[in-house]
């Protein structure tokens, strides 16, 4: 789908007032624990649970919504061709992904989950190398434009393709998102990203969740 520069210029800046607006509520959405102790940027007691969807991982296997039951997931979305905030998250998130993985409560796996917006150029070769680069443990995924935007839109990502001199570039919603084992969108962490924020979120999470449940 084309847009017009008008058009195209409002959905840009809805993906960054939606951003800001994320940061924002997620902040403001916390609830005491059981043990008086406050978490950041949790969504709870009623988190949304993730809509069904149809995608093909880097490996060319299905991934579909029941690949995020029974295991913590952290998703991010983006694109390889993307010239900064998507190899600096996934950078963050290789640096973060030891600790991640020593730091679940319950013994459940954990998995790191890159879904591209740009499946026009990212195919399953494309992705595969880029992907492995930051982890051999790392997972991408991508479909049709309109089967990402079904995983995107129940939870709440925004992206759009935007023309650019000969090719194009894409905007998106950069936050990694944190699903329980339970397929619950349980926080999100807004750009920039780090790998001490990204390991104290998921352990402050992930704890409460366990304690919770």
């Amino acid at each position: 789908m084309k847009y017009n520069r008008p058009v195209k210029a409002a959905l840009a800046a809805l993906i960054a007032v939606s951003a800001f607006a994320t940061g924002i509520w997620f902040s403001a959405h916390h609830r005491a624990g059981s043990d008086g102790r406050t978490v950041e940027g949790l969504l709870w007691p009623d988190p949304p649970g993730v809509a069904s969807f149809h995608l093909i991982d880097h490996r060319g296997a299905p991934f579909t919504h029941e690949e995020l039951k029974g295991r913590w997931s952290l998703v991010f979305f983006g694109f390889t061709h993307c010239p900064d905030v998507c190899p600096t998250s996934l950078q963050a998130l290789s640096d973060a992904y030891a600790d991640l993985k020593t730091s679940v409560p319950d013994g459940k796996p954990l998995q790191v989950v890159f879904v591209s917006v740009d499946p026009e150029r990212d195919t399953i070769e494309t992705l595969s190398p880029y992907v492995g680069y930051f982890s051999p443990e790392f997972i991408a995924a991508t479909s049709s434009v309109d089967e990402v935007r079904a995983l995107a839109r129940s939870i709440g990502v925004l992206f759009m393709k935007i023309d650019q001199g000969d090719g194009y570039t894409m905007d998106h919603s950069a936050g990694i998102f944190y699903i329980s084992p339970a397929g619950r969108l349980i926080s999100v962490l807004t750009a920039p990203h780090n790998a001490v924020e990204i390991v104290e979120r998921f352990q402050n999470v992930s704890t409460f969740i366990h304690n919770n449940s």
